[in-house]
């Protein structure tokens, strides 16, 4: 199934693969070449090598997952998928996307964010989450087509890197939902287009 080539808008042809320990310098330098305000909304620093080591460590230990996909030689986005393996909530996954600027809008995202649920449903997962901010308008819209629904917004909850406190919104989705679908398109590769 991987590497796999994609068509996104413009007809650019898109390369997906899993990622690997050698692929944390040219990640490293995907998440550097972003807009500084993007940088805002992510988690963690991830313009840090240590960033790369923690992902690296927890694709090995298989806790963590992710999609790359890349034109021209270069990294151009990064879907995540993380869970523990033990405690009451081993059965949730969280998702994570983030898209170079000049993709957003060409249809990748979706694709990125099926074929995490995808995995998730490979991993045995009952559910994903993501969280973002309230005024990450273009991530709500795109979790809400995939059919993900509101489970919380919890008040100021995070701090961005300039200090401003933020609301965060929690989304969920139950992969027995994906699954249902799936097996409705008769797809022989490939979870299916969702928005169809």
């Amino acid at each position: 199934m991987y590497p796999r080539t994609v068509i996104v808008k413009e007809d650019r042809e898109v390369e997906i693969w899993p990622m690997s320990a050698d692929d944390a310098p040219a990640l490293l330098e995907f998440y550097r070449s972003l807009p500084q305000e993007d940088l805002l909304y992510l988690r963690d620093d991830v313009t840090k090598p240590a960033s790369m080591n923690r992902w690296v460590e927890t694709i090995e230990s298989e806790q963590g997952w992710h999609l790359l996909a890349g034109y021209e030689g270069r990294i151009i986005a990064d879907g995540e998928l993380d869970h523990q393996f033990y405690g009451w909530s081993r059965h949730v996954g969280e998702m994570r996307i983030v898209v170079d600027p000049s993709f957003r809008g060409s249809g990748l995202s979706m694709l990125i964010a099926q074929e995490v649920l995808a995995q998730a449903a490979d991993e045995g997962l009952h559910k994903v989450m993501v969280q973002m901010m309230v005024d990450q308008h273009s991530a709500l819209h795109l979790f809400k087509k995939l059919g993900f629904r509101h489970e919380a917004i919890l008040t100021e909850h995070v701090q961005d890197q300039h200090g401003q406190l933020r609301d965060l919104v929690i989304m969920a989705y139950f992969i027995q939902n994906f699954l249902g679908h799936y097996d409705l398109q008769e797809h022989a590769e490939g979870p299916p287009d969702l928005l169809r």
